[in-house]
């Protein structure tokens, strides 16, 4: 498969990449510098660094996602609670708006039934 190719009569490299939302799987970054002619000793190191770097950030990412899955409830769900959590320790006080009020209350007993309900 051809990841690039000349555009001649431009002068210009075309990549052959569509680009898309999220995050990359990898870098191309130490190809691109061996291309440039960036001399091997440092695409070599700077291949071990990144190599190293996406090892600890993988290992960093499976342990949150370890520890958020250890939680039964989803984030907004937590929010929630902290936030009644607040309200009943008196460190947060309900809206004034008496409509406001309602709003939030009702908010959040829909938010609690729909996860005691599953």
């Amino acid at each position: 498969m051809k990841w690039i190719c000349i555009d001649w009569p431009l002068l210009q490299i075309v990549f052959l990449f569509k680009l898309v939302e999220g995050v990359a799987t990898s870098s191309f970054g130490t190809h691109v510098a061996n291309l440039a002619g960036v001399p091997l000793p440092v695409v070599e190191r700077a291949d071990a660094v990144s190599k190293k770097f996406a090892q600890q950030f993988k290992e960093r990412l499976q342990a949150k996602q370890q520890m958020a899955g250890a939680s039964r409830l989803p984030m907004p769900a937590q929010a929630d609670f902290a936030y009644l959590y607040k309200l009943a320790m008196r460190q947060l006080d309900l809206p004034e708006n008496a409509v406001r009020r309602k709003e939030v209350l009702a908010g959040l007993k829909r938010t609690a039934l729909s996860y005691v309900q599953k």
